[in-house]
């Protein structure tokens, strides 16, 4: 059952990485793997993890915002943390990273000036 359920999550999150890939109007498909990394490196010691995207928004054609939640466990058998994260995205690759309350509102909107 447990074999079953890995294949699902591993399908499901290559799912997504294709979708996001595309969804993003981006042409670089690198992007789902560099994901994969932050994570990676994020949680070195955990013993499964995966991320979903929840929202992506191009703010130019350098500059993707990518808002993130990741799931991770620790050590086999125990109950997968949460956590969510923005990611920008300079030319393909992070920039920059915050880790934010899972219940934020974010708006992946453009900012726009005041006049």
């Amino acid at each position: 059952m447990k074999k079953k359920t890995l294949r699902v999550f591993f399908i499901a999150g290559m799912a997504l990485s294709l979708s996001f890939s595309i969804s993003t109007g981006m042409s670089s498909a690198v992007m789902p793997i560099t994901i994969d990394h932050f994570v990676a490196n994020l949680f070195p010691e955990a013993s499964h993890y995966f991320w979903v995207v929840n929202d992506s928004k191009e703010e130019t054609q350098r500059e993707t915002i990518v808002d993130i939640n990741t799931f991770v466990t620790q050590k086999e058998g125990a109950t997968p943390t949460e956590d969510r994260f923005l990611l920008l995205f300079l030319d393909g690759q992070i920039f920059a990273a915050q880790n934010i309350p899972l219940n934020a509102i974010v708006d992946c909107e453009p900012d726009e000036e005041k006049v």
